[in-house]
C-alpha cells in the first residue's frame, strides 16, 4: 500500500513546494511510482516548480467535484517516468477542498502508486489540515529563525 507523506510548515516561503518537488522526484528516480499533489488551492505553485504549468488542464477540485476523472487530471512528468503531478485549482474557493473528496482521491491513488507526496499550504488553515489529515508521515520545513520554528511547532500540535 502507498505511503502518504505531507510536506508542511507553519510559515509561508520556507520551501515546502521546492521540497515537495525535489523529494517526490527523488522517490520516483529510486523506482517508486510517485504522485505529488498541490493542496494550495488558489495559490498553486507546484506546477511552476515542476515545469508543467502549460500542461494543466484539470485540477484536484475538478476531480473532487466529479467533473473529470483522476486519470484526466494527473500530469505525467516529462523528465521522470515514475512521477505524476496533481495540481491545485488556481481560481477556486479553498472550501471546495473537503476531507471526503480528498479521501476518495487518495484511496484511488493508493491502488496504483507507491508514494503520495502532499504539498501543503502554509499555516493552520483548512487546506493545511486537509493535506495532513491522511498522512502517514510528515516532513516539516522551517527556516532557522524564531518565528518559523514556532509556527512549525504549532503545526505539530
Amino acid at each position: 500500500m502507498a505511503k502518504v507523506i505531507v510536506v508542511t510548515s507553519g510559515k509561508g516561503g520556507v520551501g515546502k513546494t521546492t521540497t515537495s518537488a525535489s523529494f517526490s522526484s527523488g522517490l520516483a528516480l529510486r523506482g517508486n511510482k510517485t504522485v505529488v499533489i498541490d493542496f494550495d488551492v488558489g495559490l498553486r505553485n507546484l506546477d511552476l516548480i515542476m515545469g508543467c504549468e502549460r500542461r494543466v488542464v484539470y485540477d484536484i477540485i475538478n476531480v473532487i467535484n466529479g467533473e473529470v476523472s483522476l486519470k484526466q487530471a494527473l500530469i505525467k512528468d516529462k523528465n521522470c517516468d515514475n512521477l505524476y503531478i496533481l495540481p491545485a485549482s488556481q481560481t477556486r474557493d479553498k472550501d471546495a477542498l473537503n476531507l471526503e473528496g480528498v479521501e476518495k482521491i487518495l484511496n484511488e491513488l493508493k491502488e496504483s502508486f507507491d508514494c503520495i507526496v502532499c504539498d501543503s499550504p502554509a499555516g493552520i488553515e483548512s487546506g493545511a489540515f486537509t493535506a495532513m489529515y491522511f498522512a502517514d508521515e510528515a516532513l516539516v520545513v522551517t527556516n532557522p529563525e524564531v518565528s518559523s520554528v514556532r509556527d512549525s511547532d504549532r503545526i505539530l500540535g
